[in-house]
């Protein structure tokens, strides 16, 4: 089933890469968001980034990205999970996909599926030189 699932997403993934997002008719699902960086775990197998930040309909928000390496180290897969926080309660998201290290910049493409059963492709931009790390989340589901 993973196997399929990252199938599914590499198809989702690979036009995206391509041409812009807007290109593919996707729309944000909310402005996007830096959030800050908390911890890099690096690792010879898997590197995990931790971030969180204020989300725009999820509130407070906590990220773990577990990236794992192809034989170059320059892409790979990345799995995880976040959850945001609200006055209201709070949401839960787990997401696989894709990562690409382009001009210095780690750039992740993720299939999201959050709680309330909506779907989201995130783009992550995190740039290890200034810790800037940007999510853009565009609708699915």
């Amino acid at each position: 089933m993973k196997k399929f699932f990252l199938a599914s997403l590499f198809i989702l993934a690979a036009p995206a890469a391509a041409s812009g997002h807007s290109e593919l008719g996707l729309e944000k699902r909310q402005p996007d968001t830096a959030m800050n960086v908390t911890s890099v775990v690096l690792g010879q197998e898997v590197t995990s980034i931790s971030a969180e930040g204020d989300m725009e309909g999820y509130g407070k928000v906590y990220a773990t990205y577990h990236l794992t390496y192809d034989p170059q180290r320059t892409s790979g897969t990345v799995d995880g999970q976040g959850r945001g926080f609200t006055a209201d309660g709070f949401a839960s998201g787990r997401f696989q996909g894709f990562w690409q290290l382009v001009d210095g910049v780690v750039v992740m493409r993720n299939v999201v599926k959050i709680t309330d059963d909506t779907m989201n492709l995130d783009v992550i931009r995190f740039n290890p030189l200034s810790r800037d790390l940007i999510v853009q989340a565009y609708i699915l589901k």
